[in-house]
């Protein structure tokens, strides 16, 4: 079985209670990889129901698999989709120093808790309200609070907060904390009034709590940014994974990006119109890609002194310098070669360099880099090289070059 949101209740009941506990952690200590289901599922059905054991590979599956966002996941308690859901732990934890440092004293609510990824991380901080409308979620929720010891710090409202707005029952609080749903009738919106709840309610909200923070889709747009808010742009493991509205006194700065490097965070204003320059570009310089959420929040000048380049392009978002300087908010490439765009070109060029796996990368065209790779001809045998297609003005350009510290796995590929 899946342990969804449609968990019936003595299932819950069993993996919550002692004894689903203690097969937990048993179960944690065998491989659990697909080839072993069978003989997982026959050992664990000579104690328990059929539905039990499928309820506690899942789970323990679950745990396995949220290790990446929660470092106590082998004492916590997931469902699939709410732990697709979930807040990683690192941009929790930086998410709930904000809203601590900035708002004034008091509790905080967290509007649409799921299984507690931000709310474990405020509660480490504030006293905290938590709602949220699925029974199953809240349940799970507070498990997970008491497996961290910080049941004290926690009250759970089992409701839908935008009907307690409505009817001027939301308990006031100090900040609150929303993460409206994104995905709408299993299909993702991309709008912030297509949000559930909608914008509109939310600003409502803003009206009862003046410091509020909002989660939403990393690709929001400039357009939607309500004139009185901060916007945001979270950054980890190379991802942009969303921007949030600050209102009140959360609204430090009006854009930015925060990134999570592998020594901590680093935080770069937007250039709002103070852009830098644009500059040439030529054979043996260097390129380098900003980490997205430095893109999205156009946050270039900083990096630019850092490392003493300027903009390809006043519409590109790919910075070049003269000298080779590495920066852990950047991916840097060498030049060796620019060409108009031209496939045939593309493959000699490739073929004389000895370039036997590429790395392909674009920006600022309307195709995907990947639909060429079947088109390369490649050596068999030779080095790693890097395709970077972009434009400056209206000419379409191809950089052939190599990465600078590396390769990404995420964009290479083997013909």
């Amino acid at each position: 079985m899946t342990l969804t949101e449609t968990i019936d209740g003595a299932t819950l009941d069993f993996i919550l209670s002692p004894v689903g506990r203690l097969a937990l952690t048993t179960l944690q200590a065998r491989s659990l990889d697909e080839q072993y289901t069978l003989p997982v599922l026959q050992t664990l059905r000579r104690e328990f129901t059929a539905t039990q054991a499928g309820a506690l590979l899942t789970q323990a599956r679950l745990r396995q698999r949220a290790v990446a966002k929660f470092p106590q996941a082998a004492e916590l308690f997931f469902t699939t989709e709410a732990l697709e859901q979930a807040t990683a732990w690192p941009i929790a934890q930086h998410r709930a120093a904000w809203i601590d440092t900035y708002a004034p004293p008091g509790p905080v609510l967290d509007l649409g808790c799921g299984i507690g990824g931000d709310l474990l991380a405020l509660a480490q901080r504030r006293d905290v309200i938590a709602f949220d409308i699925d029974p199953a979620r809240i349940r799970l929720a507070q498990a997970n609070v008491i497996a961290l010891g910080l049941q004290d710090r926690v009250q759970f409202v089992q409701a839908d907060w935008t009907q307690a707005l409505a009817a001027g029952t939301l308990p006031l609080a100090a900040a609150a904390f929303a993460d409206p749903a994104r995905r709408v009738d299993g299909r993702r919106v991309f709008t912030l009034e297509a949000m559930q709840p909608p914008l509109s309610q939310l600003l409502a909200l803003q009206q009862l709590i003046p410091h509020l923070g909002v989660k939403t889709m990393p690709g929001i747009q400039d357009a939607e940014v309500p004139a009185q808010a901060g916007v945001e742009f979270i950054s980890h493991a190379g991802v942009c994974k969303e921007a949030i509205l600050w209102f009140g006194n959360l609204a430090q700065q009006v854009r930015w990006a925060s990134v999570h490097t592998a020594t901590g965070w680093q935080m770069r204003l937007g250039d709002g119109d103070q852009s830098p320059p644009v500059g040439p570009l030529a054979v043996g310089n260097y390129l380098h890609e900003p980490d997205p959420a430095l893109i999205r929040a156009g946050a270039f000048t900083e990096l630019c002194h850092q490392l003493q380049a300027h903009l390809l392009d006043a519409q590109i978002a790919y910075l070049v310098s003269p000298v080779c300087q590495t920066h852990p908010l950047v991916q840097t490439f060498v030049i060796h070669e620019i060409h108009s765009f031209n496939l045939k070109l593309l493959n000699r060029r490739l073929q004389a360099r000895g370039y036997h796996i590429v790395e392909l990368k674009k920006r600022g065209l309307p195709f995907q880099p990947e639909e060429l790779r079947n088109r390369l001809k490649l050596p068999a045998t030779g080095k790693p090289g890097v395709v970077i297609f972009t434009r400056r003005g209206d000419e379409r350009l191809m950089l052939i070059g190599e990465r600078i510290g590396g390769l990404s796995p995420k964009s290479l590929g083997e013909n």
